[in-house]
């Protein structure tokens, strides 16, 4: 992951190594369709486990110290386990790993320090 990031500042494009950085990961999503039929959308899981084990282990550890820390990740995870989405824990968690991949990309692209007051709510 760490390799990742430091290729993130050569590459122009920050969608795109959004994509690929999810797709190492392999929580960029795998949707069928046929005819009328469309299954329900999942998470590839191609791509490291343990990288994905970082990341939702990152996402519970800020649910954890939401008291002392400010974060803006904690507020989409509560915003999406809310009425009307009621989201289950782990389908959060992984919309809040694929916020936080974009978080991180685009603080080292513009060499930047997290602010909470900065972060879009």
């Amino acid at each position: 992951m760490v390799f990742c990031l430091n290729t993130c500042v050569k590459i122009e494009n920050n969608w795109l190594f959004v994509k690929q950085l999810n797709a190492l990961l392999g929580l960029d999503l795998n949707r069928y369709q046929s005819g009328k039929y469309g299954k329900g959308d999942t998470i590839n899981r191609r791509g490291s486990s343990q990288g994905r084990a970082v990341e939702t282990d990152m996402i519970r550890s800020m649910l954890r110290n939401q008291g002392k820390i400010q974060n803006h990740l904690v507020d989409y995870y509560y915003k999406l386990k809310k009425p009307p989405f009621n989201k289950h824990d782990k389908v959060a968690l992984i919309a809040c790993a694929n916020h936080l991949n974009c978080t991180i990309i685009n603080l080292v692209h513009t060499h930047q320090l997290y602010n909470y007051s900065k972060a879009i709510h």
